[in-house]
């Protein structure tokens, strides 16, 4: 009931500030800080994804604009976004100013650049908030979620990368023509940038609606955390990490970040960050990925490199969390499909003994889902948001 209570207060507490921004929106929209503004946002509290690499890309190719970050000053990604240009730390009165006035608002996430997501999402402010909204997505889309729909967003500009996804986006999300766009992701124009590969095998899986906010000892009694904890403690894995002179860095995903701690490093070779490392230097240095279901498997393979499914839970996962889309992993998938450990480290050895090659079949997948490569993404991205600039009047 407190928790309960104490969620309410701070529901009104944002509503009350939004208001005030409101309030005040006629008298500040013209002033320098607020003018013409670009706001950029991914969770508040990181500068990894594509809000990031766009942001990037505008200070560097047109620094004349206004332009902001949201972001927290104790992120560890602070430092390298304030050497770009401006910040705002989220929560802070110039947050709500800048919701409400910046010309162009900007995220890799639904309502990303607002005070709190959720509420603002369910209370469908994007329909009532003036300028352009633009989403970039976190990563290709290719579970059904139904949260993205028209009926239940507004974006002016929702970012896409493949004919599949784009498809579906206007057949089954029912989002205009003129709105979707196959863009491609900002983030993916490093990722063919000159860069080194390691020995290096990456275990990155994705989060776990029903397991976020749980206990330390709710969380290790939970299939998520056996499943990976065995796979990262099996002899096996050790025995050939140290035959083939590898190792394996695990990654978990932000929402699960904070159990960290939970998992021991079992093997020298195998290293379990406990500071959010770069992703995206990750996926690209690594020879190989192994996931479940996290679409962080779209950029690697977008680098024709080897992966393994690790899907344990897969009928737990499409009825708790998401439900399956356009992609079916036995027959689009990248990589094989594992349900069992031994199956994940059987997988494994044969990309090993084979130097990490991708087989034909997947390759061939991967050539007939993606387009072919560009590195021209975040220009392409500028362009359209100036476009709907440019027939709004702005």
């Amino acid at each position: 009931m407190l928790r309960r209570l104490f969620r309410w207060l701070g529901y009104a507490g944002y509503l009350l500030c939004c208001i005030l921004a409101f309030c005040l929106y006629p008298l500040v929209r013209h002033l320098p800080p607020y003018k013409g503004l670009w706001l950029f946002a991914e969770r508040g509290n990181d500068a990894q994804d594509n809000a990031f690499h766009l942001f990037q890309f505008v200070r560097k190719t047109a620094p004349y604009l206004s332009a902001a970050y949201l972001i927290d000053r104790k992120s560890p990604d602070f430092v390298r976004v304030a050497r770009l240009g401006r910040t705002i730390q989220p929560g802070s009165f110039s947050h709500y100013l800048a919701f409400v006035c910046a010309d162009v608002k900007i995220s890799t996430h639904i309502m990303g650049y607002s005070p709190n997501p959720y509420l603002f999402t369910k209370l469908k402010f994007d329909r009532m908030l003036p300028g352009k909204k633009v989403f970039l997505q976190h990563g290709i889309l290719y579970n059904s979620i139904s949260s993205l729909s028209a009926e239940r967003i507004h974006v002016d500009l929702f970012v896409c990368s493949v004919p599949k996804e784009y498809h579906e986006l206007l057949t089954l999300y029912h989002h205009p023509k003129r709105v979707v766009q196959p863009l491609g992701l900002c983030r993916y124009d490093r990722l063919f940038q000159a860069h080194s590969e390691k020995r290096q095998i990456l275990v990155m899986p994705t989060w776990r609606l029903f397991l976020r906010n749980c206990s330390n000892r709710t969380f290790q009694d939970s299939g998520y955390f056996q499943s990976f904890h065995c796979l990262l403690c099996h002899r096996k894995l050790h025995a050939l990490l140290e035959q083939y002179d590898y190792e394996l860095v695990f990654q978990l995903h932000p929402e699960m970040q904070h159990f960290t701690p939970c998992f021991t490093n079992s093997h020298p070779r195998i290293h379990i960050p406990t500071a959010p490392p770069d992703t995206q230097s990750l996926l690209m240095e690594s020879k190989l990925l192994i996931t479940d279901y996290s679409s962080v498997f779209f950029d690697f393979s977008y680098l024709k490199k080897p992966l393994i499914y690790f899907q344990f839970d897969s009928e737990d996962f499409f009825s708790a969390q998401y439900r399956p889309g356009y992609f079916e992993f036995e027959k689009d998938g990248f990589g094989p499909v594992c349900r069992k450990v031994d199956e994940v480290l059987n997988a494994l050895q044969t990309y090993l003994a084979g130097n990490m090659q991708l087989p034909s079949l997947y390759k061939k997948r991967v050539d007939t889902f993606f387009p072919p490569p560009r590195t021209d993404h975040c220009a392409q991205t500028f362009s359209a948001i100036q476009d709907l600039l440019s027939d709004s009047g702005k």
